[in-house]
């Protein structure tokens, strides 16, 4: 029985060479991928616009093989060796890839580009691999999503949930520093006319998605769960930046001032209402401590930016730490909630303009006290 297999993937894969990657690709177009979107063929050029747009970010020297490998990295779907062998997908490709003269790094992108397959498979190696991988698993989770194919309980056919977890996991070792929200508004257009839901609903599952996955690794690595939930909570756009923000909020968790800190902070946060949209005049600052709450302010704000843009979060919120005491005062002598009402709006906007420093850092109200 075993002769008898192997006989006939010898003779596939003989049949096989006989054509080009090249030539199977119009063939995707009768490979139906899902019914509600199309084809592989279709699919194929989704994640092909995707693929550039990614490329030309973070490895804008390998566009033009990213293009090639895109086009070509299904065909070997049907191929007779793939046909009878599907586990091979990918495999074959890169074989008959080598075989026809494609570049060497096309070759390996298209075996790559499935990887990982599962938990705790290998990434991608090669950055046009790496780029494959995550435009090809961001078009199957925004199509299966934008056509209500939601992953609730044990569903998920489609291994979306897999998927955006491999994307992260790509995005951390690459340390890819790219905007999230701008590749799924790219996923979004290219479904245009297939979609069932409204683009608004399909950001807003799709950012669940990914913060569940997210949630699950950083729990894995067993960071505090508050100090996770605080930090998904400002949003996810940087999928690099979330696990750095994390790690520096973790280890000021340890410090003993933290608590102190966070109850400050929590104060800022839920006394704001609509009136702290706005500019703030500082010419109303009447007493000592909301004046020197806003120097304060004005003292720290750039620092704060400087290390944010950065990307050194750590000290960025050693920096924040330092108006604890003016937002103590403030509490214990400005009453906010006044009658007059220019007072009050602008004292709400004294507390936004605080607020800034560390809402996109962490949302404190997230942060467990042990204190009550």
């Amino acid at each position: 029985m075993l002769r008898a297999r192997l006989e006939d993937a010898r003779f596939f894969y003989d049949e096989d060479r006989k054509r080009n990657l090249e030539d199977w690709v119009d063939q995707l177009k009768g490979v139906v991928f899902q019914k509600n979107l199309g084809t592989s063929y279709e699919k194929m050029e989704r994640f092909s616009a995707l693929a550039v747009e990614l490329a030309s970010q973070v490895c804008p020297q390998s566009v033009t093989q990213v293009k090639r490998a895109a086009r070509i990295c299904k065909a070997d779907l049907v191929s007779q060796m793939v046909y009878e062998f599907p586990e091979l997908q990918g495999i074959m490709g890169n074989y008959y890839a080598h075989h026809a003269g494609e570049d060497a790094e096309v070759a390996r992108a298209i075996e790559e580009h499935y990887w990982p397959a599962f938990a705790g498979d290998r990434l991608p190696s090669s950055a046009v691999g790496a780029v494959l991988s995550v435009a090809d698993k961001l078009d199957t989770i925004l199509g299966c999503i934008s056509v209500r194919l939601i992953p609730s309980g044990s569903e998920d056919p489609y291994g979306l949930r897999r998927g955006a977890l491999g994307i992260i996991q790509i995005f951390l070792d690459r340390g890819w520093q790219v905007s999230l929200n701008r590749l799924v508004d790219k996923g979004i257009e290219s479904l245009a006319g297939k979609a069932k839901l409204s683009p608004e609903e399909v950001r807003s599952h799709t950012r669940d998605l990914f913060v569940q996955r997210y949630k699950s690794l950083l729990s894995n690595d067993e960071f505090p769960y508050d100090a996770i939930d605080s930090v998904l909570s400002t949003g996810i756009d940087s999928l690099v930046d979330v696990k750095q923000k994390v790690i520096a909020l973790s280890e000021l968790k340890k410090q003993p001032h933290f608590e102190p800190l966070a109850i400050a902070f929590r104060r800022v946060v839920s006394i704001l209402t609509d009136e702290a949209e706005g500019d703030l005049d500082s010419t109303l600052l009447k007493e000592p401590q909301e004046k020197k709450l806003y120097d304060e302010f004005l003292r720290v704000r750039e620092p704060v930016r400087t290390h944010v843009g950065n990307k050194e979060f750590s000290q960025a919120l050693e920096r924040i730490v330092e108006i604890k005491p003016a937002v103590d005062d403030f509490f214990d002598h400005v009453m906010v909630m006044v009658k007059d009402n220019a007072l009050r709006k602008n004292r709400m906007r004294l507390l936004y303009n605080v607020s800034t420093l560390f809402s996109q850092l962490a949302d404190f109200s997230k942060i467990v006290l042990k204190k009550s």
